[in-house]
């Protein structure tokens, strides 16, 4: 049976990062990845549309959810500028975005996946893919690992960086059951940073119109959270960036909804005044041509019908009150929303192996010494933007630091 220092389980951001750190402290030969997939960092190579938003400098507590404050003082330790640097030292160039957003400076998520992987060479790391572990035991002195294939290895210590359920093409959170099998918790697991689903009928007619917006998430008439961004239509969806944002924040029992204000710049009054003037110049346009000046064709097409008003009538005939009803709709447009969308459309896993459950500084087991958990397994997940790989890679550095050190403690394999 083959004996190996560390085996990692999972060749993503976290499990990358981690066997870089592990590698560079205890050198050739000791450290193992282990990739259920036909390659490494599959999931990585389709992160900000294959761009690789790779972390954001404003990388703080407030953008987590979770165990957030249990994270804290792990983000402290692993700030942006040090993952950065991390970066740096394989060879990868970054640039920021003015708006606190990074990305290798070609903008291509391959080259992070070739720096790290090619770091990971560098320093020695062992990898096998089309390799995925079905079971992890703990032995005396350290834990018996098996694949699909049968192939039995023994580790001093283990790491999981399997990462989550979300777009299960790249990953179907088995981490998890291994965590399990080990004596950890797991909570409940939804999709986040997801589409918001939504009965609404307009939805169908305006599938794949964009418009700008605020958005703002609603838990029985009460504000949870408002954000800014383009917002995307869709067949019983809203989706978008700041949807998605929303969508972390979805606690608790409903009902929810979604509030769009169309003119976030403008008070209602102002919009109303806007349309009177409209209907005062041009009399005899048509009330369904009202919005088109204004917003996306379709949109102001799609808010003419909900106010009620007859598309080919001339704005001569259009009452105040219909003009107010339009008015109201542009500042405040109500979704009710049943739920994030299927795991096949969330970009991270809400929810995990709670933090306490870790050392959160190395994030070593303490049910289960010479374990280590990272990433997506854990309760901790962020906001678009960078945040969740940031989590990733902070949570790599640590658990292959901390590893290696536990390694070089003990006696050798």
């Amino acid at each position: 049976m083959e004996r190996w220092e560390i085996v990692l389980v999972g060749a993503g951001a976290a499990g990358l990062m981690a066997a870089w750190r592990a590698a560079r402290e205890l050198g050739a030969g000791k450290v193992l990845l282990l990739e259920g997939n036909a390659k490494p960092g599959k999931k990585l190579l389709a992160t900000g549309n294959g761009r690789c938003n790779l972390t954001n400098l404003g990388a703080e507590p407030c953008r987590y959810h979770g165990d957030r404050d249990l994270a804290a003082p792990l983000l402290a330790q692993y700030p942006p500028a040090r993952v950065l640097e991390a970066f740096r030292a394989m060879g990868l160039v970054c640039r920021e975005d003015g708006e606190g957003r990074v990305y290798p400076y070609n903008f291509q998520a391959a080259a992070v996946l070739q720096a790290l992987w090619t770091a990971c060479q560098e320093a020695g790391v062992q990898a096998r893919w089309d390799s995925p572990v079905t079971g992890v035991r703990r032995e005396k002195g350290g834990f018996l690992l098996e694949t699909a294939g049968g192939e039995k290895l023994f580790a001093r210590q283990c790491l999981l960086c399997a990462g989550g359920k979300a777009s299960p093409k790249h990953s179907k959170g088995e981490g998890y059951s291994l965590a399990e099998g080990l004596g950890h918790q797991v909570t409940a697991l939804r999709p986040s940073l997801a589409p918001l689903k939504s009965p609404a009928k307009c939805l169908r007619s305006l599938k794949g119109m964009r418009a700008r917006a605020k958005a703002g998430l609603y838990r029985r008439g009460r504000l949870v959270w408002e954000e800014s961004g383009e917002v995307q239509f869709g067949d019983g969806a809203l989706s978008g960036i700041c949807v998605f944002d929303l969508s972390a924040r979805l606690e608790g029992p409903g009902p929810w909804e979604v509030r769009l204000d169309l003119a976030e710049d403008w008070e209602e009054a102002q919009v109303l005044g806007y349309l009177k003037g409209l209907r005062r110049q041009h009399p005899r346009r048509r009330a369904g041509d009202l919005l088109a000046g204004f917003l996306n064709l379709r949109v102001g097409w799609e808010l003419v019908k909900l106010s009620g008003l007859a598309g080919d009538l001339p704005l001569a005939q259009i009452g105040d009150r219909q003009l107010e009803a339009a008015a109201r709709l542009i500042k405040s447009w109500t979704f009710p929303v049943t739920g994030p969308g299927p795991w096949e459309s969330a970009q991270v896993t809400r929810g995990g192996v709670p933090l306490g459950e870790v050392d959160p500084e190395t994030l070593e087991s303490r049910r289960c010494p010479g374990l280590y958990l990272t990433g997506e397994l854990l309760n901790v997940d962020g906001d678009c933007g960078g945040f969740n790989l940031h989590w990733a890679w902070a949570t790599g550095l640590a658990a292959g630091a901390a590893a290696a050190r536990r390694a070089k403690e003990g006696p050798s394999c």
